[in-house]
């Protein structure tokens, strides 16, 4: 959970290998999104919210190249649990008692690193691994998520899925309707982040972008 849980600074996949320290200054677009899909013993469920509600949505980070990984710093995302919203109302809210909305407002997203071996689809479309921390009800677990990238105008798109047991972070399925309605303990974190990246003066990324958007 724009990595993205954050997820989104793996858009320099899509420049060239960083050659030295950079600064990047990333501004998530209002059509990004993060979506949680669930299911129960009846039906499914999907729980969506904006990158317009997302508390940070420009900032700038550092990259460092590490043997075959790009390190990120001064990533961290925080997500706030009740701006997610739903057609399934009862989904939702058994959602926000489960996370404990109330004493944990915020998720929160770490971007830690990712590979520069890519794979590339094709000339447009590239595939890495990133590692992402995420945090929910003050436990964080480390994930390793396949992420595709790609050029849209001006700006980068990431899409990245990763599932994960709700247990791991210590909470237990909802069970609702006096048991008839019982949540599943896997979801998934679907993230779809459209950001704008420029290279901050006098960074050595500078001269990347610049002949990355030629």
């Amino acid at each position: 959970m724009k990595k993205v849980f954050v997820i989104f600074t793996l858009s320099i996949l899509t420049l060239s290998t960083v050659l030295a320290q950079s600064a990047f200054w990333v501004d998530i677009q209002k059509n990004s999104s993060i979506t949680i899909n669930g299911t129960t013993n009846l039906n499914s469920f999907k729980l969506i919210q904006s990158g317009e509600r997302l508390l940070k949505r420009d900032f700038t980070i550092n990259a460092t190249q590490s043997q075959n990984k790009v390190v990120i710093s001064r990533n961290m995302q925080s997500i706030t649990v009740k701006d997610f919203h739903s057609n399934n109302k009862l989904a939702l809210r058994g959602f926000l008692k489960l996370v404990k909305a109330d004493v944990y407002p915020t998720f929160h997203v770490r971007l830690n690193s990712f590979e520069t071996d890519l794979k590339v689809i094709n000339k447009d479309v590239s595939k890495a691994n990133a590692s992402i921390d995420i945090t929910i009800t003050g436990k964080t677990i480390q994930y390793t998520i396949p992420v595709t990238s790609y050029r849209e105008g001006d700006s980068f798109v990431l899409k990245g899925t990763e599932k994960l047991n709700i247990r791991d972070f210590g909470l237990e399925p909802p069970v609702e309707m006096m048991g008839l309605i019982k949540v599943n303990e896997w979801i998934s974190i679907d993230f779809n982040i459209v950001c704008k990246i420029n290279a901050c003066r006098n960074s050595p990324g500078a001269k990347i972008l610049s002949e990355a958007k030629e």
